[in-house]
């Protein structure tokens, strides 16, 4: 952060890189205010956020409690407003955009929300990959809704697309645990 003040001070300017990363890394640190003041900076600086940028910005709101107060307070900062001005400022949403919203809905328990833009993927594209389906799949396993979760994987594998890691291994669990039958495990397969 010294580094990018002493920059600036220097009347160097950053570009969308040296901002994205930057505000990743605040992210990361868990200073979730920061990052988005350095956003609103980059803005202000004339320097325009790409797809990545606002990846980062929505994964780290989500990750870091800000999308449910989005949601009930309607903050203009925080992840679901900025998802719904993307367009607005002339940038498509792309498949790990609509997950990571996806995702911070499901851990917050707004599952309809998640199907709404789920649905909404698969009307105006992009089209959710194997990554998307994952996160609703495994969603529906913690929630112990079986049915929901048999459902989107049968809808997974007929575009030919496979359970990752995590699913298997929540799968596994449950099965050790004897919330679910091996029937869960061969669907995967």
């Amino acid at each position: 952060m010294e580094l990018f003040r002493e920059m600036s001070q220097r009347g160097l300017v950053g570009n969308t890189v040296t901002y994205t990363t930057l505000i990743q890394g605040l992210f990361q640190a868990g200073d979730c205010d920061m990052a988005q003041e350095i956003f609103k900076e980059m803005v202000s600086d004339g320097v325009p956020p790409d797809i990545m940028t606002y990846n980062i910005l929505l994964d780290g709101l989500c990750k870091n409690g800000k999308l449910e107060k989005a949601l009930v307070a309607g903050k203009v900062e925080d992840g679901w407003d900025l998802f719904c001005s993307l367009s607005l400022k002339g940038v498509k949403p792309n498949v790990v955009t609509y997950t990571t919203m996806i995702s911070g809905f499901c851990k917050k328990g707004f599952k309809e929300e998640a199907y709404t833009l789920f649905r909404k993927m698969k009307e105006d594209g992009p089209l959710p990959d194997s990554g998307t389906y994952n996160t609703l799949i495994r969603a529906h396993l913690r929630d112990g809704d079986k049915a929901a979760s048999a459902e989107l994987i049968k809808e997974m594998r007929s575009c030919r697309f496979a359970g990752d890691a995590s699913t298997y291994g929540l799968v596994t669990d449950m099965l050790h645990d004897g919330r679910l039958d091996k029937g869960f495990l061969e669907m995967l397969s």
